[in-house]
């Protein structure tokens, strides 16, 4: 089993596996924790960051908000996946929204998840396949989640410290 110091390091652990993708390619974070790893692996690979955000209720995971995708090649990260709930819904909505290639991204994917979820996008990259879904904190030493509206300042923040237009920022 890896173990990942904190979000952050999964990203910097992410990036090198991602490197050989076209920098035109657009990093999609399931926020709000998402973030914090799609920005270390664009401070490594140069991609843009965007934001899908979703909500849960009795129906399931809804996507509230994305930034346009139409012929890009997206890569969907969040520090990880228990269940696959959230990544299923990011998926077929980048797919939806005429992304080119779908490719997810994350440090810990349950074996299971794994195996239908490389049935509904392009390609599935991951460092840590435990055999059952369990919680995230087992991966990580230091597992302290990021909040909406942390999630939103991280996102801004990075829109302009690198100057992205609001092309790559929902509304």
């Amino acid at each position: 089993m890896t173990t990942f110091m904190n979000i952050a390091d999964a990203g910097d652990q992410m990036a090198p596996l991602l490197a050989d993708l076209p920098t035109d390619s657009m990093l999609i974070a399931i926020m709000p924790s998402g973030i914090a790893v799609a920005c270390r692996i664009a401070k490594r690979t140069r991609m843009d960051v965007g934001a899908a955000f979703i909500t849960r209720d009795d129906s399931g995971v809804q996507v509230t908000e994305l930034p346009p995708v139409e012929g890009r090649t997206v890569v969907v990260v969040d520090d990880g996946i228990e269940t696959g709930g959230a990544a299923r819904a990011v998926v077929e909505a980048v797919r939806a929204a005429g992304a080119a290639r779908v490719i997810v991204a994350m440090p810990v994917i349950p074996q299971s998840v794994e195996a239908w979820l490389a049935l509904l996008c392009d390609e599935v990259i991951v460092i840590d396949r435990p055999l059952a879904p369990r919680s995230l904190a087992w991966h990580y030493e230091d597992f302290s989640p990021i909040d909406d509206e942390m999630g939103r300042f991280i996102l801004a923040r990075q829109a302009w410290k690198r100057g992205w237009t609001t092309k790559c920022v929902p509304e």
